[in-house]
This record gives structure tokens, C-alpha cells and sequence, in this order.
């Protein structure tokens, strides 16, 4: 027989148990759909497809891994058997006296299975299948020692009196669609607000909280004048913010993500990024990171002053021969989240190349007055939405009559990034290009001109090699 502490529980149609079984218990008698019904037709299936490669590395390498590490409830069915509900009342107890009655009337209980019951988790079968594996040793992970005797809560449900079980499966379908359809995942926003394993997102908050440039102007780290603290990762025209919350992050990922960590990995395990932000690392290893982004940072921002400007007056896509003179807004492209994409994309690459003149140490982190010599060539770079190279590439006419413009949309954007990653590289200085290779660029740029802008492409294309860096 199988014992188990429980709470009796009701809601809608349902009522179920919460028990507490250990990991060993866990692993023992529960199964999964498969086992229960084998090849079962469609119309019979209650469990969705095993990921199994996830279950067995993502999962369990959490559990092997993580100190902290906790679980939410594991919904199982039982199905068959006897299973029988012994009420504990506590309202007689003298010490319970002043809570009220009525409410510790069977709430509390044992449940016992005859043992002939057979379990499958309707939801947490990812997490079923990491545990039996690890206690199994068939992963290339090693749990805590004593990892059996943990415990989680388990949520059993069973047919009420007289249900069939062709209608009970009916009711588990239902129950599995429910369980996940309305189940909704931390947003993007919310885990780098939230995390505590991602040292990124740990760095990103303390640039937020501490750096001068970043911090906020008031006792608040949401009321923010150049970060956006909201969801989402565009800006509106005549916002002040610089950027988004969530745009930040991935620039500062991306800044992180050197030529040595895209070849040898991430902290001293040498992990893919992917298993590095499922972890925390040592404080002192977040402390580098985080100085490492401050170093990057104060030289981006001492190259190109303008990202200290005020958002409101760097998005204006009116063309500058219809702006009002006593107006002083401009279209900057650097206030563009796709754009500060690229731009650090290209910082990284001075960095890399720097650090690469310098020597052969992987340790090697740049000095604020290396950094600022590495990506110096960016200060020579144009800017300005309205000129070559951005103008009719990345920023093209909203109408006919050309006084309304707007960043490109549609399918072939990425392709039209993918030319001004090309173009900004070269005028940097990054990968120069002879002749041939400088025409064939010439020809890709002069594809996306409008029929308008024909007679001025000469003009236009001696401009952009103007901008190349010797």
C-alpha cells in the first residue's frame, strides 16, 4: 500500500489531492501516456510529444546544477486501482480553536493507493523524464547525493464514482489543453527584470541602477530617460528614450560576445551562452562583466556624443529642407533600435581587432583609452538618416511627393541591413575591398534606388566612398 499526506481539494468539476512525494517516489510510480495506453489511436492520446533531448540536457543539467532549483506542481492522473481519502479533522484539536470552523473540516488527509493504480503525469512530463533519468544515472549529469529523498508537490486527480474511463480521458484532454493553452511564459521584459542566474541580465540592471549615463534621474529604476522600462522592443517617434530595456539587453549581449567567448565559450566551464544564462556565475565574475560593459560603454558614448541627446529630437523623419528653422530635431539613425544593433555589432569588431593587435592573451580586456582608440573610426561614419548611405536604403519615402519618410518595412528589409552592415564596415575600415569587390557593392546599393534618385546616384556613391576610412 502507498501512503501519502495530502489536502482534499475542489474546483469545477474536478477534485483532486496535493500530496508530497519524493523524487525516488516520483521516479518509481509515475509513467508516462505511452506506458499506460502503448501506441494509442489520435483520439486517445492525453499527452503531448516527449522532447526528450531537452528533458534529459536543459532540465536535468538545472537540477544536477542548481542549488536553488524548485518546481512548480507535477499534475498526475491515477487511473484503476482503489484509491481511498482518510479525513484528518482538525477542529477539534484546543489549539486550532480560534481559526473558526468549518474550513479544516477533511481538508487534510491521508491518501492511499492499493498499489495497482497506474500513474502518468498529464502535465510535468519534461520534468518526470529528467528525474527518472538522473536518478538513473543515463544523463552526463550528477545530482546532489541526496536528490532522492527531495521533495515535490504532486496535484493527483481520479475519476469521480462511476465515470467511465472513455469519459475520463475525454475530461484529461480537456484538462491537459487547459493546463497549457492558458499557461503563459515570463515575457522577455520580466525575466531580465526578474533573473538571478543570467549574469547579463544582472549586469544590464546595475548599468541601469549605477552608471552615470544610464541611471535614473529620480529614486526610481523604472522612471528612466534614456532606457525604456516597459515591454517591448520599439520606440515611437518624439520619445526621449534612447532605447528599450530589452534592446539593451541584446546590445549588451552582443557587445559581451567576443571573438574569444564565439570560440571557447562563456565563463570558465567554456559554456554556450545558452547554458551560461541558466546559471549564475561567481559574484566576481559578474563584477568583470560589468565593468567590462562600463568600459564599452563610456567609450561608445565619449565616440558619438550624440546618444547623450534627447530622443524626442533624434527621431524626426521630416526632411531637413521642411523642418521648421527654429526646430533643432534630426534623424539619427543611432536612436534606431536596428541600427544600435548594428552599431555594436561593429564596436565589437574594433574591439576584437584591437585586442587581437595587442596579443595572444585570452584574458586581455581592453583599457577606456583602448577602447576609445579601437572603435574611433565610428566617430567618421555618417549618421544622419537623411544622407548616403541611409537614405533610400534603410529610410525611404512614405509617399510619392517624398516630404513624408519612414524606416523600411517589408520582406527585403533584413537584406537592406544586411547592405548597410556592408557598406558601414568598409568605410570603417574593418574589411577594406578592391576594385571588384567595391563595384559589385556599388551595384547591390544602386538596386534599391528609386527611379528618382537615378540622376544623383553618381553624387550619392561618391559621397559613400568619401566616407571610407584610408
Amino acid at each position: 500500500m502507498q501512503i501519502y499526506p495530502a489536502v482534499q481539494a475542489k474546483i469545477g468539476r474536478w477534485h483532486y489531492y496535493l500530496a508530497r512525494m519524493s523524487m525516488l517516489e516520483i521516479s518509481q510510480n509515475i509513467g508516462f501516456a505511452e506506458d499506460i495506453h502503448g501506441a494509442t489511436e489520435l483520439s486517445q492520446a492525453i499527452q503531448r510529444g516527449l522532447k526528450k533531448s531537452r528533458s534529459t540536457s536543459e532540465i536535468a543539467q538545472y537540477l544536477a546544477r542548481h542549488e536553488d532549483r524548485f518546481f512548480s506542481s507535477i499534475v498526475v492522473a491515477a487511473l484503476g486501482g482503489d484509491p481511498q481519502w482518510h479525513s484528518v479533522s482538525l477542529e477539534d484539536d484546543p489549539q486550532f480553536n480560534l481559526l473558526g470552523r468549518g474550513r479544516l473540516t477533511e481538508a487534510f488527509g491521508v491518501l492511499t493507493f492499493d498499489g495497482t493504480e497506474k500513474y502518468y503525469a498529464l502535465d510535468g512530463q519534461h520534468r518526470l523524464f529528467a528525474i527518472k533519468h538522473l536518478l538513473s544515472n543515463e544523463t552526463n549529469y550528477s545530482p546532489d547525493p541526496n536528490f532522492r529523498d527531495e521533495e515535490v508537490s504532486v496535484l493527483i486527480v481520479t475519476p469521480q464514482q462511476l465515470e467511465d474511463e472513455e469519459s475520463f480521458i475525454v475530461r484529461y484532454r480537456r484538462l491537459f489543453g487547459h493546463l497549457n493553452r492558458y499557461a503563459k511564459p515570463m515575457s522577455d521584459y520580466d525575466n531580465i527584470i526578474m533573473d538571478e542566474d543570467d549574469a547579463i541580465a544582472i549586469a544590464t540592471r546595475r548599468l541601469i541602477s549605477d552608471h552615470p549615463f544610464f541611471r535614473s534621474v529620480t529614486d526610481s529604476d523604472f522612471d528612466h530617460s534614456r532606457i525604456y522600462m516597459e515591454a517591448g522592443k520599439n520606440i515611437k517617434a518624439g520619445s526621449n528614450w534612447l532605447t528599450t530595456l530589452e534592446v539593451f539587453y541584446k546590445l549588451n549581449t552582443r557587445l559581451l560576445l567576443s571573438r574569444e567567448r564565439r570560440n571557447k565559450g562563456w565563463g570558465e566551464g567554456g559554456e554556450t551562452l545558452k547554458i551560461y544564462q541558466r546559471f549564475r556565475p561567481s559574484e566576481e565574475e559578474i563584477d568583470l562583466l560589468a565593468d567590462e560593459l562600463t568600459v564599452y560603454w563610456d567609450a561608445l558614448i565619449h565616440t558619438l556624443p550624440m546618444l547623450g541627446k534627447d530622443g524626442a529630437l533624434m527621431r524626426d523623419h521630416t526632411p531637413p529642407e521642411l523642418r521648421l528653422e527654429d526646430k533643432e530635431s534630426q534623424d539619427c539613425v543611432l536612436f534606431w533600435p536596428i541600427v544600435q544593433v548594428l552599431l555594436v555589432d561593429l564596436a565589437r569588431e574594433l574591439f576584437d581587432d584591437a585586442i587581437h593587435r595587442l596579443g595572444d592573451d585570452s584574458n586581455l580586456q581592453l583599457s577606456l583609452e583602448q577602447a576609445k582608440h579601437a572603435i574611433a573610426p565610428l566617430s567618421n561614419l555618417n549618421w544622419d538618416a537623411h544622407s548616403v548611405p541611409w537614405r533610400h536604403v534603410l529610410l525611404v519615402p512614405a509617399n510619392e511627393t517624398e516630404d513624408k519618410w519612414r524606416i523600411a518595412a517589408g520582406p527585403d528589409r533584413k537584406q537592406r541591413l544586411v547592405l548597410m552592415e556592408k557598406i558601414l564596415r568598409w568605410q570603417a575600415g574593418i574589411v577594406p575591398l578592391i576594385d571588384e569587390e567595391t563595384e559589385r557593392l556599388r551595384q547591390e546599393w544602386y538596386g534599391y534606388l528609386p527611379a528618382t534618385a537615378v540622376d544623383e546616384a553618381e553624387l550619392m556613391w561618391t559621397q559613400i566612398k568619401a566616407g571610407v576610412i584610408p
